[in-house]
């Protein structure tokens, strides 16, 4: 089981969980709605070869809800804050949607601090079926749910065909107990200022030609968010990059995640 751990930056308290492992440390970044826990599944298949860390992004799980400050460069400077707290100079980042566009950032802007680069089904320029699923689906949610039944009903409806596995997870991390019911841990007011604020798509195209570390692209082929046309030229971008395809929806991490820690330990060591 992992560990938790706090650290706080410019106010916001930053949770974040760590994994032991043999291997180099690997900085794990969920996608928008989501949360640290995420990424059991896939630390299940690592299986102690990596030491991973994934934190809860501001907004999300357990961390700080600040009123504002949700601009890809916090996120940024969180990451590097939660590096800086278990003293990890370099580190392999694995970053799925928003956590992949906020590695991409993070390897274009501090290069000293990743050792490798492992972008999992984020684009630079999304699929309008994808992004238009994700907004009706953070902000258009039911607020909360009288009980764990009623909780699991609603993610099997919205999000079909995953393993039982993961709905245990959703609900276990996902939410929160209040009076008596469930509701979300991901502020919605948050997830709106993170949509707002976004990269211009240019500028997500600029980061990603500045990253110089050993990258690799992971793609879900049933993905509505990264096309098979994007994803190619954003290998042709990298100075060192690769691409690599599952038969995964969107969310590689828990659709396929033995293939993808696999991969991550083999560009990692």
């Amino acid at each position: 089981m992992p560990t938790r751990h706090a650290v706080t930056r410019d106010g916001t308290e930053l949770v974040y969980w760590t994994w032991p492992g043999a291997g180099p440390p690997t900085l794990l970044l969920h996608g928008i709605g989501n949360y640290g826990r995420y990424w059991d599944l896939f630390a299940d298949a690592v299986g102690g070869r990596l030491r991973l860390v994934a934190p809860d992004a501001r907004g999300h799980g357990e961390s700080g809800r600040p009123a504002g400050e949700y601009a890809p460069a916090d996120f940024t400077a969180d990451a590097l804050a939660v590096l800086d707290a278990l003293k990890i100079e370099r580190a392999v980042v694995v970053g799925h949607s928003m956590g992949g566009l906020h590695s991409i950032n993070l390897a274009a802007r501090h290069p000293g601090r990743v050792r490798a680069l492992v972008i999992v089904d984020a684009s630079p320029d999304p699929l309008p079926a994808g992004a238009e699923r994700a907004q009706r689906l953070l902000t258009g949610r039911p607020a909360r749910f009288r009980d764990r039944a009623e909780a699991r009903a609603y993610l099997e409806r919205t999000s079909p065909d995953y393993a039982a596995a993961v709905y245990e997870n959703r609900l276990a991390f996902a939410f929160r107990e209040e009076n008596g019911e469930l509701v979300w841990r991901s502020d919605t007011a948050a997830l709106e200022r993170i949509m707002r604020g976004r990269m211009p798509t240019e500028d997500r195209w600029d980061a990603l030609a500045r990253i110089a570390c050993p990258t690799l692209v992971v793609r879900g082929t049933r993905s509505n968010v990264l096309s098979e046309e994007v994803a190619e030229e954003m290998v042709r971008s990298l100075a060192d990059g690769r691409l690599m395809e599952l038969d995964a929806g969107h969310n590689v991490p828990l659709d396929r995640p033995r293939e993808l820690a696999d991969a991550t330990v083999v560009l990692a060591t």
